[in-house]
């Protein structure tokens, strides 16, 4: 996975990370994940592929980049997490500071071009890019950079990207039998992700903020409506913070006939005591 520069995290100031507790923890990665709305992260141990330990704070209301530095900092703290040497650490970045670029277009001098549309640039905004590999598409994005130095800071160099790329790289590669476009909602942490396939090719991708069952419905129906899909046909698969008890899920049923509940692949093993929790398990492919 490409991406951008990242000018403003200092290099010079790479840490001696071997003195830190890692005995048990040297065979590791760990998977942060960053939103205004909430964070999480997961550890996965890279010779059994089984997860380890998966943790994630809600907050109340949404936050700034700079505090969410800050609640990072204390989240991390309050399970240990800096005080361990992992074999690698991936970031994902969670945001609307994005756009979908083809391929054929994209250049690497225009990055803020594609997103200023999008997003009201600050002149110390950093920019990054994601390439979907195979599909022709780049997510160009602005990520946390505040964040991202603190993370460099704790662990030394790492990876990021934006959580779109993450969704088009799972979703682009599904084998679907019927040639009809299929609608995928991704819910997570007040988000609503709405993308659109058809024939292993993107037709829609958008993403909602939402409160309740009336926003989540509001978005969907008005979607399908541009895209002149019928709600009583259309394919819904549902997956993130879903499943068939919430009262998202229940809702849409009273409106779309044709719903179900979409399961992320994933090759890492799962123990019994983590399986109730209730994360993404799309994060795990970061």
């Amino acid at each position: 996975m490409e991406t951008g520069p990242l000018s403003t995290i200092r290099k010079n100031k790479i840490k001696d990370h071997l003195n830190k507790e890692n005995s048990s923890y040297q065979n590791t990665r760990l998977s942060i994940q960053l939103s205004l709305n909430g964070l999480s992260f997961c550890i996965t141990d890279k010779v059994s592929q089984e997860l380890v330990e998966v943790q994630r704070l809600r907050f109340s209301t949404p936050r700034s980049e700079n505090e969410l530095r800050g609640a990072l900092n204390d989240f991390l703290e309050s399970h240990n997490v800096p005080s361990r040497t992992y074999e690698s650490v991936v970031v994902t970045h969670s945001n609307a500071l994005f756009n979908i670029v083809p391929q054929a277009l994209f250049d690497l001098s225009k990055l803020s071009d594609y997103v200023k549309f999008n997003a009201q640039l600050l002149p110390h905004d950093e920019l990054a890019y994601d390439t979907i590999a195979h599909k022709d598409m780049v997510v160009v994005y602005v990520p946390f950079t505040a964040v991202n130095n603190y993370i460099f800071d704790c662990f030394g160099p790492f990876d990021f990207k934006h959580h779109v790329a993450l969704h088009l790289e799972e979703l682009l590669s599904i084998e679907h039998e019927a040639p009809e476009k299929v609608c995928y909602a991704h819910i997570d942490q007040g988000t609503l992700n709405l993308t659109v396939i058809k024939d292993k090719k993107l037709q829609f991708f958008n993403s909602f903020q939402i409160g309740s069952t009336e926003d989540l419905l509001y978005y969907i129906l008005f979607s399908l409506e541009q895209l002149t899909l019928d709600p009583k046909e259309v394919q819904m698969l549902f997956y993130g913070e879903t499943t068939e008890a919430e009262p998202y899920y229940k809702k849409a049923l009273q409106y779309l006939n044709n719903c179900g509940i979409y399961r992320p692949s994933f090759t890492q093993k799962i123990p019994t005591h983590l399986l109730d929790y209730h994360f993404d398990s799309i994060i795990l492919n970061a």
